[in-house]
């Protein structure tokens, strides 16, 4: 199916389904979807990072702190998550669920999914990136990605998701409920 032909579950601002809607007729500024992101752990503290194509409609060139996407009509977030992994790096590991959170910015309004899973090369094997969606990938820590040291283009969904994901870590370390 092409990107043209997804059909896109539309919700409300309490993540209740109220509709679906072709892609290509979607208002991302106002319409709210849901999204999956997926903080793909290379280590302790490592991410891998996706550097976005110069083709895609949101954030050419931009980084992606997550991998993921949109969840389709009749696909729960879970499955979305599997199938996105897969596709854009082609793994298949064990995910584990962080929580959801909702976020907004110029050209997104989203119920996300936040999941976790740990890559090793040497276990997993090389990965392999979906070309018209993943220019490339690099590796930064946690902290690196907070502080952006290098100024990078980080996607604003995506960073959400990590300080979602950051703070709820920290607030289970400090047994905050």
């Amino acid at each position: 199916m092409s990107d043209t032909d997804e059909i896109i579950t539309l919700v409300n601002r309490s993540n209740q389904v109220i509709g679906d809607i072709p892609r290509r007729l979607m208002n991302f500024q106002d319409d709210i979807h849901r999204v999956t992101f997926i903080l793909v752990f290379t280590g302790p503290d490592t991410l891998l990072l996706q550097k976005r194509t110069d083709t895609k409609a949101f954030c050419p060139g931009y980084y992606g702190v997550t991998t993921g996407g949109v969840v389709a009509k009749g696909e729960s977030y879970d499955l979305c998550a599997q199938r996105e992994l897969e596709e854009e790096l082609g793994l298949i590991l064990p995910l584990n669920i962080e929580g959801m959170f909702f976020t907004e910015g110029e050209g997104f309004r989203i119920w996300g999914k936040v999941y976790t899973c740990h890559y090793d090369a040497v276990q997993h094997g090389p990965l392999t990136l979906q070309a018209k969606e993943v220019a490339e990938v690099r590796e930064m820590t946690v902290q690196e990605i907070l502080d952006n040291p290098d100024q990078l283009p980080f996607t604003p969904d995506s960073f959400d998701a990590l300080l979602h994901y950051v703070n709820n870590q920290l607030k289970v370390y400090n047994n905050v409920p």
